[in-house]
């Protein structure tokens, strides 16, 4: 009985705080002030601005070239590619992906990010725009903010946090950590987050789809507030969670951006 009525006033105190939270991000561009954005709308990609990524170990970078024909500029919007591997360059790996991050060039802390992004639907393709902190996080710390996945020809996206607490520690999902969104298959999507100091809120075409609030008894449960964040626009193809591609006559795969956009809120003096 006791532990009946002590259960129920925790989901009671996570409720309030959940609420809380909710009003905060409730009106998500009143208070907002455009900083930056990057409407592609030069004859190349800004290297003031964006690295290529670099193949990695990692399902998500193991694909990944530096080949200029898999990231590029054209018409207004950054097209990332994923190709059958041609063996034009000296990538070994059955394909070839394209990616950029702007790490150690441009980085925000407590902002809203919009990116206006479309892309094809292929077996095995995990197209992905995400947000990883742009300086030193000591361990067990982990902060990652997944603004969009999506996988094959789903007709949704996927918006997720990740931090050591929901990683290794949460172990009901409480509150939940991520959430799945209908989207406009085949067609342009905005896909927004703002990481607030009480809440993480995520939105696709302007409608909130969920609030990830902060809650302070929890240790290593809430650290996004604390790091100014870099942005990742990834191209891949095949991996654990996606799976392997089946019908590779489908390439390329495409992912395409056209702006940008970083809001923040004027400090308090």
């Amino acid at each position: 009985m006791m532990k009946n009525r002590l259960f129920a006033l925790c989901m009671k105190a996570m409720i309030v705080v959940a609420v809380v939270a909710f009003a905060s991000c409730a009106s998500h561009r009143p208070g907002w002030k455009l900083v930056w954005k990057d409407d592609f709308n030069g004859k190349s990609i800004d290297e003031s601005v964006w690295s290529r990524v670099k193949k990695g170990l990692s399902d998500w970078d193991d694909m990944m070239s530096l080949r200029p024909d898999l990231a590029y500029v054209s018409d207004g919007q950054l097209v990332l590619l994923g190709k059958v591997n041609d063996h034009s360059s000296a990538d070994t790996t059955a394909f070839v992906t394209g990616g950029v991050r702007s790490n150690g060039k441009k980085s925000f802390k407590q902002a809203r990010f919009e990116i206006k992004a479309k892309y094809n639907n292929v077996n095995g393709f995990w197209p992905a725009i995400w947000l990883m902190p742009d300086t030193k996080v000591e361990a067990p710390d982990y902060a990652e903010i997944d603004i969009m996945e999506h996988l094959n020809s789903d007709k949704k996206a996927y918006q997720t946090v990740h931090s050591h607490y929901s990683l290794h520690i949460q172990k009901e999902d409480i509150p939940p950590h991520y959430v799945t969104a209908d989207i406009k298959v085949g067609d342009w999507n905005i896909y927004a987050v703002e990481v607030n100091p009480d809440s993480i809120c995520f939105f696709v075409n302007d409608k909130k789809t969920m609030t990830y609030p902060r809650l302070p008894e929890k240790e290593y449960q809430f650290p996004w507030a604390d790091y100014p964040f870099y942005i990742i626009l990834s191209n891949q193809i095949g991996g654990s969670w996606v799976g392997p591609v089946s019908n590779p006559e489908q390439l390329p795969t495409e992912l395409r951006i056209d702006w940008i956009k970083v809001y923040q809120k004027p400090q308090k003096r």
